[in-house]
């Protein structure tokens, strides 16, 4: 299973224990969106209780700051980058391309700082 760091996604029911063992790692709840990992969150305890009830590796990907698509398929360091201790932002294999990612990656934050 994939999850988007930052954006709703929805999960079978997993029985009581489950659930709390999400809520005590700061997964947020909506009864209507489904469950959200964010900057409240234990990324890592989330990973681990979500694997356990699911009895499935759980995958976290970063969103792109840019376009707002997964930032993880095609990156080039998606093997070695441990997403838990990066930022929650990153740019996609489209948006990473080119000379002038970096400054794109800083123009694109400084304006999400200000809105």
């Amino acid at each position: 299973m994939r999850v988007m760091l930052g954006a709703w996604f929805s999960l079978p029911r997993l029985g009581t224990a489950a659930f709390s063992a999400l809520m005590k790692q700061g997964v947020v709840y909506d009864r209507t969106l489904g469950f959200k990992l964010d900057s409240g969150t234990d990324i890592g305890g989330a990973l681990r209780a979500l694997s356990s009830a699911l009895g499935e590796e759980v995958e976290l990907n970063l969103r792109c700051i840019v376009c707002g698509k997964e930032a993880c398929p095609g990156c080039l360091y998606s093997s070695f980058c441990d997403r838990s201790k990066v930022s929650s932002v990153c740019l996609c294999a489209e948006h990473s391309a080119g000379a002038g990612a970096f400054e794109l990656y800083q123009k694109t934050f400084a304006e999400n700082l200000v809105s």
